[in-house]
C-alpha cells in the first residue's frame, strides 16, 4: 500500500503527463482538423494528416486512462481531510471521464475514411464538442470539490486553492455557454479572462503534490 508521499508524487506526475499530452492532442493537433475557418477542408485535413490524427487520438486515449487513475489517487490523497467529499469528487471525475470516452468515439469514427465525407467529419466534430463540453460542466464540479479539499488540507498554499475554486466555477460557466453557442464572443472573452486560473489551478496542485505533497512536517527538537 502506498503512503501519502508516494500517492502525492504519483498523482503529481500523472497530472503533469496529462497536461503535456493535452497540450499536444487538444491544444495543437485538434485545431488542425476542426478549423472553423476551413470547414470545406475538414475531410482533406484528416486524409492528408492521418498520422497526426491518429497521434491525437492516442494522446486522448492515454489521457482518459490516466484520468481514471487520477480520480482514484486524488480520492486517496484527500480522504483523510474529508472522506465523503473526496469520494464524491473521485466519482464525479470518473463520470466526467466516461462522458469524455463517449465524446471521443465520434473522433474515432472519422478514421473510417472509406465512408467519410466532409459533412460526416464536421458532424462528428460537433458531436464531440457538444458531449465533451457537457462533460466539462461535470468536471467543473470536481474541480470545485478539489479546491475545497485543498483548503481543508491546510498545508497547500491559499493562492492555489483559491485559483482552483475559480477554475471550477470557470469550467462550469464556460462549458455551459459552449454547449449553447460554442463560437460566441462571450465564450471567447471568458476563456481569455479565466485562462490563468483554469490553467494554474490543477497544474499548480500537480507541482505542489510532486514537490511537497505527503511530506511529514518536521518537528522542532524540544529544549533540554
Amino acid at each position: 500500500m502506498m503512503n501519502q508521499r508516494q500517492i502525492a508524487k504519483k498523482t503529481g506526475v500523472l497530472l503533469l503527463i496529462m497536461a503535456i499530452i493535452a497540450g499536444f492532442s487538444i491544444g495543437y493537433a485538434y485545431p488542425i482538423f476542426d478549423n472553423h475557418e476551413q470547414f470545406e477542408l475538414t475531410k482533406n485535413n484528416i486524409l492528408e494528416n492521418q498520422g497526426m490524427y491518429l497521434s491525437m487520438l492516442i494522446g486522448i486515449l492515454i489521457i482518459i486512462i490516466l484520468d481514471f487513475i487520477v480520480a482514484y489517487t486524488l480520492y486517496k490523497y484527500f480522504e483523510d481531510n474529508h472522506k465523503n467529499i473526496s469520494l464524491i469528487s473521485g466519482i464525479i471525475r470518473g463520470v466526467y471521464t466516461l462522458v469524455f470516452c463517449v465524446a471521443t468515439f465520434y473522433l474515432i469514427k472519422n478514421l473510417n475514411t472509406d465512408e467519410l465525407t466532409n459533412e460526416i467529419a464536421i458532424s462528428n466534430f460537433r458531436q464531440f464538442q457538444l458531449i465533451w463540453n457537457s462533460g466539462l460542466v461535470v468536471f467543473g464540479f470536481h474541480i470545485l470539490l478539489i479546491g475545497y479539499l485543498m483548503k481543508l488540507h491546510l498545508k497547500i498554499p491559499g493562492i492555489l486553492w483559491v485559483l482552483t475554486l475559480i477554475a471550477g466555477i470557470s469550467y462550469i460557466i464556460i462549458s455551459i455557454l459552449k454547449v449553447e453557442n460554442p463560437n460566441s464572443e462571450i465564450v471567447k472573452a471568458l476563456i481569455i479572462i479565466f485562462m490563468f486560473p483554469m490553467t494554474v489551478g490543477e497544474l499548480g496542485l500537480a507541482i505542489w503534490l510532486l514537490l511537497k505533497g505527503g511530506k511529514e512536517t518536521r518537528k522542532k527538537n524540544s529544549p533540554l
